[in-house]
């Protein structure tokens, strides 16, 4: 997860925007006024990057939303776990791959799980169930920046490398598997869930989305290792 707030992540292309169009209109209109229009600028660029953002982040996933009663075992966990642990219901969203995966974004008001094809199908009960626990352990805890984090990357174009090399801590990534078995007191079904996604295809790979995911494509260089998060869990 991003080590910084939502606020400061978006400051990052408004102020590139204010200096750009600052130095386009200071030659041109008055520097008082030209400050001004800059700043309504950057200002709205920020506005935009953290309303958008959940949209954003749902399209780089490739995130369609789960149609009602298709999936009722996986519908019933989500319920379940929700209501045990007091965390509100997320709407839920798909993506069309054999892979085996799971993501979630948005803020503490709209929040959105998703899971792909692959793990609603090879999965059995015990293991989704852990799945849908780690995703929804991540619920305020950082997953508005880690949403944010894709609409900036998007804006920022070629510094999104820089910006996930800064701003991402990998530990913290690794920690919501513990979070996440603490909820089920189960940990070898997330565990095999894990050597199930390791043996399988991965996820089609989107830069700017890649942190988000519970795996995400190996090339990615994001997510710690798999075995080493599974021989982590197989030691709990």
């Amino acid at each position: 997860m991003p080590t910084v707030s939502p606020r400061a992540l978006v400051a990052i292309p408004a102020v590139v925007a204010f200096v750009v169009v600052l130095l386009a209109l200071v030659f041109v209109i008055p520097a008082l006024i030209a400050v001004v229009v800059a700043l309504v600028i950057a200002v709205a660029v920020g506005w935009v990057l953290l309303a958008r953002a959940p949209g954003i982040a749902l399209a780089a996933l490739g995130a369609e939303p789960l149609e009602e009663a298709v999936h009722p075992r996986f519908e019933s966990l989500v319920e379940s776990i929700c209501a045990s642990f007091g965390i509100t219901e997320p709407q839920l969203y798909s993506v069309d791959t054999d892979a085996i995966d799971a993501a979630v974004v948005g803020r503490a008001d709209d929040t959105r799980l998703i899971v792909t094809r692959g793990a609603l199908e090879r999965l059995d009960r015990l293991e989704l169930e852990a799945v849908v626990a780690r995703e929804l352990s991540l619920f305020g805890n950082g997953i508005q920046s880690a949403t944010v984090m894709v609409s900036v990357s998007k804006a920022v174009g070629p510094m999104r490398a820089t910006l996930q090399d800064r701003f991402l801590d990998g530990r913290r990534l690794a920690r919501a598997d513990i979070e996440g078995v603490q909820l089920t007191r189960y940990p070898p079904a997330l565990a095999r869930a894990l050597e199930k996604a390791r043996a399988g295809a991965a996820v089609d790979h989107d830069p700017v989305s890649c942190h988000l995911w519970m795996v995400g494509p190996a090339r990615a260089g994001v997510q710690p290792l798999l075995v080493e998060r599974i021989d982590t869990l197989r030691e709990l």
